[in-house]
């Protein structure tokens, strides 16, 4: 739960820096949230793909939340997760 709080809480924030950036580079007010967010990061260095993968992080560990019954405290899916990757699959894939 916490994760995803944090994980939320940066997205706001990443929103926020670049919605600041608009006093400085004035030409940003007129910009899409992905165009402001193309030159923020091109300016201070960041990867333009952080929002999408914040995001993305975000949605599946709400997913994962979702299925978990909370008598077992998460057991249950740890337990399918050892088992996929002895089984051989790819652990990004788990």
């Amino acid at each position: 739960m916490q994760a995803i709080q944090h994980g939320t809480d940066l997205i706001a924030d990443l929103q926020t820096l670049a919605r600041a950036f608009e006093v400085l580079v004035p030409e940003l007010a007129e910009a899409t949230e992905r165009e402001r967010w193309a030159e923020v990061s091109r300016l201070a260095g960041l990867d333009t793909a952080v929002p999408e993968e914040l995001a993305a992080l975000v949605e599946t560990l709400a997913d994962v939340l979702a299925g978990l019954p909370s008598a077992d405290g998460g057991d249950g899916w740890l337990a399918h997760q050892r088992a996929r990757l002895q089984a051989g699959e790819d652990a990004t894939a788990a």
